[in-house]
């Protein structure tokens, strides 16, 4: 029900084809990095637009809305913008490239309020419906440091502080992040999307975990819908945020199993 509403309102969605660019618009029940929410659970609203030369270079900007409650004192915005080369090898597809992940005005709440932005490097490879890729932390990982998140030792699931097995301290320029993933035509019209992950955090061990994606999607006119299990086994209590913004009320798990349902078109 809630991806046919979520279809119907794209519907009206019309942009004209304009080569070497394109385009996409997607709308969520939960925005997922790499397992874990960044919405509080709640719906998000994300769209596209890259632009794509003859060799095989290539330019992007992708932004969604994110939850005040993780990322504080700013616009609840996330802007990723990244480029790269794609290339085509003895039968395999090779993607070099950069990216930054900007949340313009948050910061966390110490003086002087150091931000969450982030720079990663990656390497891809690709071999029919197969892929494997690596993103490699070249600052602090969305600006986890001694100065941050030193000596936290995580929310209970009551929303009272942890105050056991905290964590140390240490930079985490060098976390690392390895994607697995694979593509495959269930039957005309229905996709299967697999993915596995492991996201480890550089001098703080507990933070490192895997995650996994389980989707299926189809084509209906132009809409795609989508419904894909996630999850993860991050430690529950690091992974929890209790609320600071208007109208949050439970504390969240961003980390815990959900189905997210999507609707999304390409332009």
């Amino acid at each position: 029900m809630i991806a046919a509403a979520v279809a119907a309102a794209l519907l009206p969605l019309t942009v004209a084809q304009s080569t070497p660019f394109s385009g996409n618009v997607t709308l969520a029940g939960d925005y997922r990095f790499r397992g874990v929410s960044q919405t509080y659970t709640q719906p998000a609203i994300q769209g596209g637009l890259d632009y794509t030369s003859t060799p095989g270079a290539y330019l992007g900007a992708w932004g969604s809305n994110v939850s005040g409650n993780q990322f504080l004192n700013g616009g609840s915005l996330e802007l990723d913008l990244y480029g790269g080369y794609r290339v085509t090898y003895a039968r395999l597809g090779w993607d070099l490239g950069v990216q930054y992940y900007w949340y313009p005005g948050a910061r966390y709440n110490i003086d002087p309020g150091d931000n969450y932005n982030t720079l990663e490097v990656y390497a891809g490879v690709r071999y029919q419906q197969f892929s494997a890729k690596y993103w490699h932390a070249l600052t602090d990982l969305f600006g986890m440091k001694t100065s941050t998140i030193g000596g936290y030792c995580g929310i209970a699931s009551d929303g009272t502080p942890e105050t056991a097995n905290c964590l140390g301290t240490g930079s985490t320029k060098g976390s690392g992040y390895v994607d697995l993933s694979a593509g495959f035509v269930l039957f005309e019209g229905v996709n299967l999307a697999l993915h596995g992950g492991y996201q480890s955090v550089r001098n703080y061990s507990q933070l490192s975990y895997a995650d996994y994606k389980v989707g299926l999607s189809r084509d209906f006119g132009g809409i795609t819908l989508g419904a894909a299990a996630v999850g993860t086994n991050a430690e529950s209590r690091f992974y929890r945020y209790t609320p600071t913004t208007t109208g949050s009320q439970e504390t969240q798990d961003v980390a815990k199993a959900t189905i997210v349902l999507s609707a999304s078109r390409a332009f």
